[in-house]
């Protein structure tokens, strides 16, 4: 099995808990990890075993940072995932990483959608939510 991007997607939103579901945004880094590939975030540290895909799960965007969030990491041959617990976010931590909304939780105003500037180091687009 070979994960696409979009099955990624599809992954990402269907590992979201009940609470997550409600709550939260969800995002995907738009370029895959390499086999070995390392990338400190604030706080956490992501290792990447095989190709992989990125997600990051913000379960209370609505609070300042300091509060719970994940990583999911998808292996692209197998589908297997790892989560990796998570309080601060990636997207100042200077990686050339381009992050793309993928799901916004029915509780979750749009005014707490981030909106990151296209200066080169992250930008998103919001995906429609299926339900």
């Amino acid at each position: 099995m070979s994960l696409s991007f979009d099955g990624f997607i599809n992954l990402l939103i269907s590992l979201l808990t009940d609470e997550e579901r409600q709550g939260c945004l969800a995002y995907a880094a738009e370029q895959p990890l390499g086999k070995g590939g390392i990338i400190q975030f604030p706080g956490t540290r992501v290792e990447a075993a095989a190709r992989a895909y990125l997600g990051f799960i913000d379960c209370d965007p609505g609070a300042n940072w300091g509060h719970p969030a994940r990583y999911v990491i998808a292996n692209m041959e197998s589908g297997e995932t790892q989560s990796l617990a998570a309080r601060l976010p990636p997207f100042q931590s200077g990686k050339d990483l381009r992050w793309r909304l993928v799901y916004q939780g029915p509780g979750v105003p749009d005014a707490l959608v981030p909106h990151f500037s296209l200066k080169g180091k992250s930008s998103m687009r919001k995906e429609q939510n299926d339900g």
